[in-house]
């Protein structure tokens, strides 16, 4: 196929770009595409000031779980430039556990419609595990599975001679019901053997799981970076992976297992979701299924060192044969330009994806790295970032503080304006500011119409909401919001019209 030149955009939500989801959906995936022939890559996230104009003139975007309705109509804009927008989806996001950051966004069902919504508007899906393309590859009839891949081997290590089997295991606040299923009996076990230690990197709840373990039985790790994480594996022999047999466990990924195996160390895992495909039971790691297999499969390798070193060299060999990110990387480049050449309205730039890659990494937080960049936050994604944490913690003054300031550094992004509006009791000037900046911003009309129905002000209601709707009329929201504002009106029968449609809409599969 001709390498014609390709300028990839993977946008992920605003997050910390030094987390692991981050690096293995975004910024691996991308360091790995931009060492295949004539492709340039762009990350960031969401909240970056240039968003708009990177999603514009990328010849491919890559939406990470974005869930906002501005971007339909710039997606329906880009299909008919002849470029290609692809939507991945790596998480279960209607089975988000409560204690999950996110719970409460997708609790809401006008979250989850819209989703669907923005999945089916892209020209293809992606997903980081064969469970979700089964649970969500309905939304779309273009959909591929692209598991997490190893960017980089660490070293070789040398366990000879060490004294003591190291057993570990490092994660979020999200396995709290995973360990606390396993931390008794596990303690139990570390206090009837010899030369065995446990090494944990968790928070503190997490942490208080093993309180009853002796201290010389244990080392505990606060959280930290994703290097940090490495780190902490090269200290470990054996890696722990209990996983409770969930709908958003079974669409995980297997990350941790690939991690647990690029180390060297051998993978004891549970044996559901992720895991089951993929381990080699005996060869690349064990599964198990309650904590006595989980506490049967450590006796068993505490007492067999030969056992230990032909799993361990067999955990660390499939990754090397199987799961480098490289290769991986080129079979994505491939299907972004089959899809591409598949679109009859491509035109075929001589070299802009070069000259437009050399814009956007010239901007300030950009690390470059070859045809590679990582548009890092600078001070206005700081501020918006840490306004949307002020406002989620209740600090008002704080928020309105940072997205003012945020508004006087990028005088032309509407997205400031609009996050004061959501703090404000009067908030009609900065939608209108809103508005100003970004005519065709759906979620702001929606907001200008809804605040028009609280004060009364029905007609001007209904003028926003069909403005929202005439912007991107795929969309299902406007006619869910002018139905419930003509039935209250009293206009039953053209509101079900309207609720007929929006049903209709939602039903479509492409």
């Amino acid at each position: 196929m001709l390498e014609f030149p390709l300028l990839i955009a993977q946008i992920d939500t605003a997050q910390d770009e030094t987390t692991g989801d981050f690096y293995y959906r975004t910024y691996a995936p991308g360091i790995g595409m931009a060492e295949c022939g004539e492709v340039y890559v762009l990350n960031l996230t969401y909240a970056h000031r240039r968003r708009e104009a990177i999603i514009r003139e990328a010849d491919v975007l890559v939406l990470n779980n974005i869930c906002c309705p501005d971007l339909l109509p710039l997606i329906r804009d880009r299909r008919g430039e002849g470029k290609l927008t692809v939507y991945e989806l790596c998480d279960d996001l209607n089975d988000v556990p409560p204690e999950s950051p996110i719970y409460g966004f997708y609790r809401n069902p006008e979250n989850t419609l819209l989703l669907k919504r923005m999945a089916r508007t892209c020209d293809a899906m992606q997903f980081s595990s064969p469970e979700l393309q089964r649970k969500y590859g309905f939304l779309h009839p273009v959909s591929h599975v692209f598991p997490n891949q190893i960017l980089e081997i660490p070293p070789e290590r040398n366990n000879d001679g060490k004294k003591e089997i190291i057993i570990g295991w490092g994660g979020s606040l999200g396995h709290l019901e995973d360990m606390a299923k396993i931390a008794e009996p596990l303690s139990r076990w570390l206090e009837s053997r010899n030369g065995v230690r446990l090494h944990l990197m968790c928070g503190e709840a997490i942490r208080g799981l093993f309180r009853k373990l002796p201290d010389h039985l244990k080392k505990w790790t606060p959280p930290g970076s994703l290097n940090d994480y490495h780190k902490f594996l090269s200290t470990l022999e054996i890696g722990i992976a209990p996983l409770k047999d969930t709908p958003f466990n079974r669409s995980r990924s297997d990350v941790k297992f690939i991690e647990y195996a690029s180390h060297a160390v051998i993978p004891v895992v549970q044996d559901s979701g992720p895991y089951s495909a993929v381990v080699r039971n005996g060869r690349t790691g064990f599964l198990y299924n309650t904590p006595a297999e989980l506490i049967s499969i450590l006796d068993r390798l505490a007492s067999d060192p030969q056992l230990r070193g032909r799993v361990s060299a067999g955990t660390r060999d499939y990754v090397l044969n199987e799961r480098l990110q490289k290769p991986h990387a080129a079979k994505r480049v491939e299907l972004y330009r089959s899809l591409l050449a598949s679109n009859p309205a491509r035109r075929w730039p001589e070299d802009s994806a070069g000259s437009q890659f050399s814009r956007f990494s010239s901007l300030e937080g950009a690390e470059l790295c070859g045809r590679h960049a990582l548009l890092r936050a600078a001070r206005f994604e700081l501020l918006m970032t840490a306004g949307m944490h002020a406002a989620n913690s209740g600090d008002i003054s704080r928020a309105e503080s940072m997205f003012t300031e945020a508004a006087g550094i990028e005088r032309l992004d509407y997205s400031p304006h609009f996050s004061l509006a959501c703090l404000s009791p009067e908030p009609l000037e900065s939608l209108q500011e809103s508005i100003r900046l970004n005519p065709k911003s759906i979620k702001t009309w929606l907001f200008m119409g809804d605040l028009a129905a609280r004060r009364g002000e029905l007609p001007r209601a209904m003028e926003c909401y069909k403005t929202a709707m005439d912007v991107f009329p795929g969309y299902e929201l406007p006619y869910i919001r002018m139905s419930a504002l003509l039935r209250n009106m009293g206009n039953s029968d053209q509101a079900d019209v309207l609720l007929r449609e929006a049903k209709r809409l939602a039903s479509l599969r492409f």
